[in-house]
């Protein structure tokens, strides 16, 4: 089976020119698990080591063309805050995934969109959600959907997509982009909103 998150650094590697080395450990999740009593699966650790130094270089269109964020611990903290002002979520899909919240420190922001929506990985799920599941979050939208339930599932979306060229990848200037071909598909949330929160998977 293809390892996604190798693939993925094969990808930065070439538009950034060179390999940049993984990082021994992750500080920031390490407080994260302590702090919040909750588990960081395996796949986000090795996400967050080994693609980690390539967000700190430059910014990457990673994710359907949502820029992918280093990892901060200081944003739970300032979203929690902010979230108290963002409007409150009115549908969770698939029901009970998620939990019905603005915010949760314990979600791990991934990529956003310069806009107000983003992507990360939910370590505290709801009842039928499993830790570690890729959801939506942010002011844009009152809808919050799971989009895979894992990390590694996601990525090999990804590629899945980028192997049917439904999803093109640009790699120069010391930047990846990843983009849907279609040019009435902009944003992947918006596609999973339309849709159904389902519409990225591999079929």
């Amino acid at each position: 089976m293809t390892d996604p998150i190798s693939v993925l650094r094969d990808w930065l590697t070439a538009a950034v020119g060179e390999a940049l080395p993984e990082q021994p450990t992750s500080p920031a999740l390490d407080e994260l698990e302590d702090t919040l009593n909750v588990p960081v699966p395996d796949d986000l650790r090795r996400y967050v080591r080994v693609i980690g130094p390539y967000l700190t270089r430059a910014e990457h269109g990673l994710f359907f063309g949502m820029s992918a964020l280093p990892l901060d611990s200081g944003w739970g903290g300032e979203l929690v805050q902010a979230s108290a002002d963002w409007p409150p979520v009115e549908a969770v899909e698939p029901p009970g995934t998620l939990r019905p919240v603005p915010f949760d420190p314990a979600w791990v922001l991934l990529a956003h969109d310069h806009g107000g929506a983003y992507l990360a990985a939910d370590l505290r799920p709801g009842p039928a959600g499993q830790v570690g599941q890729i959801i939506s979050c942010g002011p844009r939208e009152t809808r919050r959907l799971q989009l895979a339930v894992s990390l590694t599932e996601f990525l090999t979306d990804l590629l899945w997509h980028a192997a049917r060229g439904t999803v093109q990848v640009e790699r120069g200037a010391g930047r990846l982009d990843v983009w849907f071909t279609d040019p009435e598909i902009t944003h992947p949330i918006d596609l999973c909103l339309q849709r159904g929160a389902a519409a990225l998977r591999r079929s």
